[in-house]
Formats: C-alpha cells, sequence, structure tokens
C-alpha cells in the first residue's frame, strides 16, 4: 500500500460519511475486496479514484461542492475543483487540489448513473461505501470483450485477481448486463485470437505486485471467460480450484444437491478417512499382539 493510496482511502472515507449520494468503485475498492478475501498474491498500485453519483444528476456546481463538504476535517488541506463536464458516455473530471498551491493531489473520475447495488467495505477504521464484486467484474469482463482491452490491460489483472476468491455466479453476471443494455458484451474476438497483442498488453503493465507470469493468467482466463463469450446463461458458478465452471445445485426440499465437483470431492476424503482408520486399527493390532 503506497503513502498516496492511504491518502485516497482517506478521502474516501470522508466521503462516504457525508451526504452525497456517491458510490465507489474501480481499483481501490477491488483491493478491498481482495484484502477482505485474504487474497494477497497480487496487488495493482492506482492513482485515481473512481464513483458513480447516484440519483437525479447534479450539476457540476453541486457536485463539486458536495464533494468539498464532504471531505470534512481534510478541506483544511484539500479542495475540490471541476476539470471535465460529465455527458452520458463521459464521467465527470475532479481534481482535489493541496491548499495554497496549485499542487493536484490526485483525480476522481464521477460517472453519474445507477449501480446494481452497494455495501459498506473497512479501511481500518473508514467506511467505505462501494459497489459489489460482481458488478466491477461485469464491468471488466466487458472491457475484455473489445478491442478496447488493450487500453485498459489492467483489468487482466483485475479479473484474474477477483475470480480466484469472489463467488461468480454467471446468471447474476448476465442479470447486470441486462438491466444496463449500454454495457455491451462484445465477441472476445481479440482476447482468443490476438494472443501475442494481448501479452504484449499485459507485459508492459507496471506497479504490480506479484505479477504473474502470463501463460498462467491467459489460461486461466481462456477457461473462466468463456460462458461469456458462448453467451451460455445457465446459471453456473466458478471453481477457482480446478477452473472448472460447475452447474448450480438444484434445490431438493430444504436441501441442495451437491455437485459432481462436490461428490468427487467427498469420495476421496472418505477414501483418505477409510485409509487412516485401517492405519490406525492395524497398529493398534500390532500392539496388542506384541503385548500378548
Amino acid at each position: 500500500m503506497t503513502e498516496h493510496e492511504k491518502l485516497m482511502y482517506q478521502v474516501l472515507g470522508r466521503v462516504s460519511a457525508g451526504s452525497a449520494p456517491i458510490v465507489f468503485k474501480g481499483a481501490l475498492i477491488t483491493k478491498l475486496i481482495l484484502d477482505e478475501s485474504g487474497y494477497s498474491d497480487v496487488s495493482r498500485q492506482t492513482k485515481d479514484i473512481d464513483a458513480n453519483w447516484i440519483g437525479t444528476p447534479p450539476s457540476m456546481d453541486d457536485l463539486v461542492s458536495a464533494i468539498n463538504s464532504s471531505l470534512g476535517d481534510l478541506r483544511s488541506q484539500f479542495h475540490a475543483v471541476a476539470f471535465r463536464q460529465y455527458a452520458e458516455r463521459t464521467s465527470a473530471g475532479i481534481s482535489i487540489i493541496r491548499n495554497g498551491t496549485d499542487d493536484e493531489v490526485m483525480l476522481m473520475d464521477i460517472s453519474v448513473k445507477p449501480v446494481i447495488g452497494s455495501r459498506i467495505y473497512h479501511y481500518g477504521e473508514a467506511e467505505i461505501r462501494g459497489v459489489l464484486a460482481n458488478e466491477i467484474l461485469a464491468d471488466k469482463i466487458s472491457v475484455l470483450s473489445k478491442r478496447h482491452m488493450f487500453r485498459r490491460a489492467k483489468d487482466i489483472v483485475d479479473v484474474y485477481a477477483l475470480a480466484h476468491c469472489v463467488k461468480v455466479h454467471t446468471k447474476e453476471i448476465f442479470d447486470i448486463y441486462k438491466s444496463n443494455p449500454s454495457r455491451e458484451v462484445g465477441a472476445f474476438t481479440e482476447f482468443y485470437s490476438l494472443r501475442r497483442d494481448v501479452e504484449h498488453a499485459y507485459n508492459k503493465l507496471a506497479g504490480i505486485d506479484g505479477k504473474p507470469p502470463f501463460d498462467g493468467v491467459y489460461v486461466y482466463l481462456s477457461k473462466f471467460l468463456q460462458p461469456f463469450a458462448r453467451r451460455e446463461e445457465l446459471p453456473k458458478l466458478w471453481n477457482s480450484d480446478i477452473l472448472v465452471w460447475e452447474a448450480v445445485p438444484k434445490i431438493i426440499g430444504d436441501a441442495e444437491k451437491p455437485s459432481v465437483i462436490d461428490e468427487i470431492r467427498k469420495a476421496k476424503k472418505d477414501r483418505r478417512d477409510t485409509s487412516s482408520h485401517e492405519h490406525e486399527t492395524t497398529k493398534r493390532n500390532r500392539k496388542n499382539d506384541t503385548e500378548l
């Protein structure tokens, strides 16, 4: 965690505690999700803040005023100014400036659009309002499905990391797409047919701690992205341990029918338990024979 990121989390905490209808997203929330899940294999540094304004679209003056009011005790050090007006496909651009200077400390990109849901994440004692994990995944999967991926290769790392620790349900992802038609899903043509170009974009990425070799990442994502590339909307759950999409267990009465993978795992455990029991029994019998 860089000092700059720690400062950004302070800003997120202050704004979340205020009255502005802002929900945060992007890399800072992704990092909190990964930390919360105990996943520390890969960590990507970030310099900017991404968020959504929820509800009635404000004027730019009202948006900036709301952020400044929400900064709380940080207003003695910083203030917000606008540098870009938002539009249908353009986020509002906000600069956080150090008081008494023209130094730009950080940038905020704020889109004026709804989110599927939100929850509170924690950074130290700060409570931060952020989007749900599957909404982040839906956005980044959409990016990987199109040529835009080469300009946002960082999403390759984020999807890879999130898919290791988040419960990914295909139906939930497809429902997010249906609720927001503007979030288009492409054919993944570039990802599957331009492997060398994908590798080149990936290798250029910097600021990633524990960055894994491309080959392993590509194999992993090639399997993970298949139901979205094929538009397979049958409900499935991602099993990150064996890189397989499993059918969602059917409800039988009050119990869930175990998946094939669950049954295989149970059979293996039963065999290990039986073998261990037989081994202990043999040891006891030998001990008894010796004593006799």
